[in-house]
């Protein structure tokens, strides 16, 4: 099941736009009609509805700058691949009200997700490469789910016009053509030209509906489950996840929902390219003399030698992790490489400092007791645990300023976040470098945050807090940039760090 936790605008750690007003949600309705189709004034008909005209801007010249505007016209004009039509998309007022409605209403949804009287829609994807298409060349598969209060009806294809515009809404910027495409929109309207015998000139009409479903990217997928109305979406949500476990189970395809309306291609965790902040200005200085930029990654700044081979091939791989549960693993594997050995020399360190000597015996579960009698401490306070480990490794490797620094760098409202403790799936110490904490306090509570975390993913008892698949992606996706900087710093000494 897909808890129902607001997202965040871009998908990383901004502060939340809620869709809260039907009024204002309608406006930015049209607004994306208007985006899509080129007419940033359409037209109020009869008080009924919103007629828009198709690249209407470029005829009627949007610059106010005649010798522009009529280049621009010009240029239109000579395209071979625009709509020879004067076309009209449409939509009623009534139509655009009921689409915001169920937009407001989903708002406590996931941003890939909408709720309506009687129905669930979330966005999907296949995610094994190699399956079998599920529904190639169909408009849609439907099934029939038996519940002792009668069928559910579950349905996969394209997504409606309510769910493409709660997508389109909640990207960021202009981000939302990644999800509507103009192009794909014209070749729908140059084939229905074609079939209708329609020339230059020529009028015709479409509603808003249709236009948004063929300006749809071929690739988006949803899962719909329709109910009776007296039922819950907590219903519709158990239907659809036992939909998707039966068709794994018969079929080896994965419909795994997407949850993070700025990565539709897939969860991943998010990405801290150094060399694109580094190498700006020579970037800059190679465009202004109009020479070959190079790529990121052809030329290496940091020191290459004196790297283990094994800690390499572990962050390596996390790297490459597509998926946040592999990422956060392979980070924490760097992490636990050396637990034992840091969690016994901190201990041996202590032990030296008040003049005693600590031998690292067979068990090194044993070193406690001695190293306890020696510090006159309790016995319970130095023992070996993975927490200490982790602990231990931290102390010695992390530098939290640098920690910092990156997040603020890097990841907008990063550090905002971490200082929240909020985490749905378990919970976390805040972790606020900006407060009154000293180095030593934050780095115990870098640990306690990334075990925390670590627990929950790789037990799944179902008395204890555990991260549940595809459900807490998005979330644990965002805790990865902790576990990874803390990896980063375990294996580049910090000489090698850029």
């Amino acid at each position: 099941m897909v808890e129902q936790h607001g997202a965040e605008e871009g998908g990383g750690y901004g502060v939340p736009t809620e869709l809260l007003d039907v009024e204002e949600v309608a406006s930015a309705i049209v607004h994306v009609l208007s985006v899509l189709v080129t007419d940033h004034e359409p037209r109020d008909e009869d008080g009924e509805r919103v007629v828009l005209t198709v690249s209407a801007d470029i005829d009627r010249g949007g610059t106010g700058i005649a010798a522009i505007d009529q280049l621009l016209k010009d240029k239109y004009l000579g395209f071979d691949d625009r709509p020879r039509a004067r076309w009209e998309v449409e939509a009623e007022f009534k139509a655009i009200a009921t689409l915001a409605g169920t937009l407001v209403g989903s708002r406590q949804r996931p941003d890939t997700q909408i709720v309506g009287t009687s129905s669930l829609e979330m966005l999907v994807r296949v995610e094994n490469e190699g399956a079998v298409p599920l529904a190639q060349n169909l408009p849609a598969i439907r099934h029939e789910v038996p519940t002792p209060r009668g069928p559910l009806k579950v349905t996969v294809g394209p997504p409606s016009a309510a769910l493409l515009l709660r997508l389109a809404l909640r990207r960021s910027g202009m981000e939302w053509l990644k999800v509507l495409e103009r192009r794909a929109l014209f070749d729908h309207l140059l084939d229905q030209e074609k079939r209708r015998g329609m020339g230059e000139g020529s009028v015709a009409r479409i509603s808003a509906q249709r236009v948004l479903r063929m300006a749809a990217l071929p690739r988006l997928l949803a899962l719909r489950v329709d109910g009776p109305p007296d039922s819950h979406p907590d219903e519709w949500e158990r239907a659809a996840t036992a939909f998707r476990g039966r068709l794994a189970y018969e079929s080896d395809v994965v419909l795994a929902p997407i949850l993070d309306v700025d990565r539709l291609e897939g969860s991943s965790q998010p990405r801290m390219v150094r060399q694109l902040v580094l190498r700006a200005p020579e970037f800059v200085e190679a465009i202004r003399q109009e020479t070959p930029t190079g790529a990121i990654g052809d030329q290496l700044l940091g020191d290459t030698h004196d790297m283990d081979v094994e800690l390499s091939e572990r962050y390596v791989r996390a790297i490459a992790a597509s998926d946040p549960f592999a990422a956060f693993m392979g980070y924490y594997h760097v992490l636990e490489y050396s637990m034992v050995d840091e969690w016994f020399q901190w201990l041996r360190d202590r032990v030296t400092a008040v003049g005693g000597v600590l031998e690292r015996p067979a068990d090194i579960r044993k070193a406690a007791k001695p190293a306890a009698q020696a510090l006159g401490v309790d016995q319970e306070s130095v023992r070996w645990s993975e927490l200490n480990g982790l602990r231990a490794v931290l102390r010695r490797h992390l530098d939290v300023r640098a920690l910092a620094t990156d997040l603020d760098r890097y990841l907008t409202g990063a550090a905002e976040y971490f200082a929240s403790g909020t985490v749905p799936f378990v919970q976390v110490p805040a972790v606020d470098f900006g407060g009154q904490a000293d180095d030593a306090a934050l780095r115990t509570l870098v640990a306690d945050r990334i075990y925390k975390v670590r627990c929950a993913v790789t037990h799944s008892k179902e008395s204890g807090d555990r991260y549940s698949p595809y459900t807490d992606e998005l979330f644990l996706g965002r805790e990865i940039p902790l576990v990874r900087i803390a990896a980063e710093h375990r294996l580049f000494p910090p000489a090698q760090r850029l």
